[in-house]
Order: C-alpha cells, then sequence, then structure tokens
C-alpha cells in the first residue's frame, strides 16, 4: 500500500499559495511536510466483504478531490488513487455486519517549515485525491478537505448520514436522491460552495460557509428541511416551479430577494428586506414543502423559482 508509480493522464488542477498565510504553514506541518518531500502516488482498495453497512471518513488534505460512486455490483467499498506528499494511510476496523474505514493523512506535527512560498513558486505540484465508493451498501460518510478543489458526485450511493467539512477551495457536491429521509451536515471555510439536491429526495439540510458564495439548487418534488448560514458572501437558492416553499431569513448587512409570488407573512414592507418570513400561498396545504432558516452575514440572499441558468 502506498506503492510510488508514475500517472499517464493529464492533471489540470493547480494552486496558487501567494496571501494564504499561516493556514497553509499549519496544513503542510500537520503532514509532516519539510520542503523537501516527494510527491507519491499510491493506490489504496478495500473490499465490501461481508458488511451490510459501513461508516467511511475521508480526510483528504491538500490537491484537487473528487468523491463518486463505484459501478454497482463491484466487489469493492472503497478504491482511491491518490498523489501526495508525507504519509497517507487506509485503516480498517469491523464490527460485526458493519465495517469503519478511515482514508486520510498521517498527521505529524511540530515540523518546521522554513520556506513554504519558495518552493511552490519553484515547481507545480499536481495533487490528487480520487475516490471511488460502493452504492451497493448504507454508508454514513464524513469528508473533511484541508486546502482543495472538492466536486463531491454522490449520485447513486445509499446514504444514511452525511457530514462534510471544507477548508479552502471551491466545493462542488451532488447529493444523492433518497426516498427516506437522511441528515445532511456541510460546513464550508474559505471558498464558494455549491449543493445539488436531486429530485424527489427528503432531506435534513444544514448548510453553512465561511468566506465566500453560497449556492443551493432544489429539485422537483424535494422535501427539504434546511438550516443555511452565510457568513461572508452572497447566497442563491433555487427553488423548483410550483413548489410549496417556505424561508425565514435575516442578514447582518445585505438585502433579501424573494420571488414575487411568495407572501411575505412577517416583517416590515420595507423596500429593501434584511429579515422576514415568505412563503408561497400553497404552503399550508401542500404535503411536500420546502422549509428553510437563513442566517447571514455580510451578503445579499436570492431566492429564484426555477432551474439556474447553466
Amino acid at each position: 500500500m502506498g506503492e510510488e508509480k508514475s500517472k499517464t493522464r493529464k492533471v489540470e488542477w493547480s494552486f496558487s499559495f501567494e496571501n494564504i498565510g499561516e493556514n497553509i504553514s499549519k496544513a503542510f506541518e500537520s503532514i509532516g511536510f519539510s520542503g523537501d518531500t516527494e510527491v507519491k502516488t499510491g493506490n489504496f482498495v478495500e473490499a465490501v466483504g461481508t458488511a451490510k453497512s459501513a461508516r467511511v471518513k475521508l480526510d483528504m488534505s491538500i490537491g484537487d478531490a473528487s468523491v463518486e460512486a463505484l459501478p454497482a455490483g463491484s466487489s469493492n467499498l472503497l478504491e482511491a488513487d491518490v498523489t501526495y506528499l508525507g504519509e497517507v494511510e487506509l485503516a480498517v476496523r469491523s464490527d460485526g455486519d458493519k465495517k469503519t474505514v478511515r482514508l486520510g493523512q498521517i498527521e505529524k506535527g511540530g515540523v518546521v517549515l522554513k520556506s513554504i512560498k519558495e518552493f511552490f513558486s519553484s515547481r507545480k505540484l499536481d495533487l490528487r485525491w480520487d475516490v471511488r465508493l460502493t452504492p451497493d451498501i448504507p454508508l454514513e460518510l464524513d469528508i473533511n478537505t484541508g486546502i482543495t478543489s472538492n466536486r463531491i458526485n454522490l449520485n447513486g450511493l445509499q446514504l444514511s448520514g452525511l457530514r462534510v467539512n471544507s477548508g479552502t477551495g471551491k466545493t462542488v457536491m451532488v447529493l444523492p436522491r433518497i426516498e427516506n429521509q437522511y441528515d445532511v451536515a456541510c460546513h464550508g471555510g474559505t471558498g464558494e460552495f455549491n449543493v445539488e439536491i436531486p429530485a424527489n429526495s427528503n432531506i435534513d439540510l444544514k448548510l453553512s460557509n465561511g468566506t465566500g458564495a453560497t449556492n443551493l439548487t432544489i429539485g422537483e418534488g424535494s422535501a427539504v428541511e434546511g438550516n443555511i448560514s452565510g457568513g461572508l458572501g452572497s447566497s442563491t437558492i433555487y427553488v423548483p416551479s410550483g413548489a410549496a416553499v417556505r424561508i425565514k431569513a435575516s442578514t447582518g448587512l445585505g438585502s433579501i430577494d424573494v420571488p414575487k409570488h411568495f407572501v411575505r407573512v412577517k416583517g416590515g414592507n420595507d423596500f429593501i428586506s434584511t429579515s422576514g418570513a415568505w412563503q408561497t400561498p400553497d404552503y399550508d396545504s401542500a404535503e411536500r414543502k420546502i422549509t428553510l432558516k437563513y442566517s447571514g452575514g455580510v451578503g445579499k440572499l436570492t431566492v429564484i423559482s426555477g432551474a439556474p441558468i447553466v
């Protein structure tokens, strides 16, 4: 495990480390990087075996991160191709019919870094975490990222719960369509955070972002209970045309813009709203509803009826 090998495919991700500051240094200290560590490439595999469910934790530190489903019927629970600095491990524990799997960086504190900025200005690093997971058993999934650009497509997976914590970088995430309600908790640090909920989903969503735009797209026929927190940056929520929607919102410094057919049920009649509650006329009588609470810091909240323009 961890055997080095050459990669023939083109890697398109690169990152400028100018002006990121102390957080970058801490990230490299945690993986034991001292300025002369070689870039390594490893393939990591864990079979499903007799497991009927699993908890999977992905701690992806630096690079371009992608997560997606394996083909149905695969014998493996997890497959990953990783190009990395420092040391990466795959740890597995079995407890009856359930497996617990962690793929991530081995932390090594206390390393003194002399000049990360000079090191990265002199060479281009192509660091990647490409992870594939089984769609055949229920998964409780934890995803933690550091300095990464994230493409997380969970379409096809059976999730019993999902927690995502991203550090620095853009995140694009597609959730799976699951009829039974499941919990999703996502926290963004610095960077744009985009979440897509497929049609006919049933989700209890907690979504927060520190600095950067937040975009949420909800598919047709979905029932969503959502708590959304925006820090520094605009937030845009796309709801299906004709959906029964209620949104209670407040912003610190920024306006709130909702579709014209939404009825204001709480708050004043000020021209530029910074707080209030709005709902569609059919909200109270609808069986499937979208109920959202939004709390924003600095930035505008926009609610749009209809699919986003791509």
